[in-house]
């Protein structure tokens, strides 16, 4: 028998739970009216499709209620005791649209350094894995798996390429967190045209061409831009690339459509 497969989580799921927590602290007491759809949106950072999405399932729940013209209410006693588990409730750390955010900035920092140094410490023998890594992943859109697991392998086979072990233990420390973010992040993009898959696919390439070329500059660049597109993607769809979420100069030049 087949393994059953895990339910891949959704970002609305990570919004309702975020909600349920408003709710459960009495931020958002019983009575209470929640914000608009397009406060949330500001608030949280997200689409309006991810909003609706979450409250519908709040509705559903019987924990808000919603009167036309007026807005979404919370239900009186109809609190929840207990905040819902995120996504199956898998071990991990991340638990909030927050902690998806903090986690961005925190990879970007992290793996643009590690791309920097791997790409003036690789060997030939680090480049062989890195471009298997890269080229199971890009086979991996063409087969069974959802690419979550060579995504990962693909940024682990860098941190090697260090010949740092500090590098490699960090980013192996928040695999349970990426593992859940880049679920969510595919899970959406499986969604979009061929296109958007091919346009993330060339993101990986320029990375693994500048690590090629020991150029250690270009590699921190395209390794930080990939990972503020992939946010930027992840929460407001893969018409956006990430720029309007830099806030230095370090932005590397646009990578050529596709």
């Amino acid at each position: 028998m087949a393994p059953r497969k895990r339910a891949r989580p959704k970002l609305s799921d990570v919004l309702h739970a975020d909600l349920l927590e408003e709710i459960n602290s009495g931020r958002l007491g019983e009575g209470a009216r929640l914000p608009s759809e397009a406060e949330l949106c500001e608030t949280f950072g997200v689409s309006r499709p991810i909003v609706r999405e979450a409250l519908s399932r709040l509705r559903d729940e019987g924990i808000i209620k919603s009167r036309k013209g007026s807005g979404s209410y919370v239900v009186p006693q109809a609190t929840p005791t207990r905040r819902l588990a995120v996504g199956g409730g898998h071990v991990r750390t991340v638990a909030s649209i927050a902690d998806i955010q903090k986690l961005f900035l925190f990879r970007r920092s992290l793996e643009g350094e590690i791309a920097w140094h791997a790409a003036g410490s690789r060997t030939e023998r680090n480049l062989a894995e890195i471009d298997e890594a890269a080229l199971a992943l890009d086979r991996s859109r063409n087969g069974d798996s959802d690419g979550t697991e060579e995504d990962i392998a693909f940024h682990m086979a860098i941190a090697r390429a260090t010949d740092n072990p500090f590098f490699e233990r960090t980013l192996e420390s928040i695999i349970p967190d990426m593992r859940f973010i880049v679920e969510l992040a595919r899970g959406l993009l499986m969604k979009q045209p061929i296109k958007s898959i091919v346009k993330v696919q060339s993101e990986h390439e320029v990375i693994v061409t500048a690590i090629r070329e020991k150029d250690a500059e270009a590699a921190r660049k395209h390794m930080a831009h990939h990972l503020t597109t992939a946010q930027a993607r992840l929460f407001y769809g893969s018409g956006r690339d990430g720029a309007f979420l830099w806030q230095d100069e370090t932005q590397p030049e646009p990578l050529e459509e596709l």
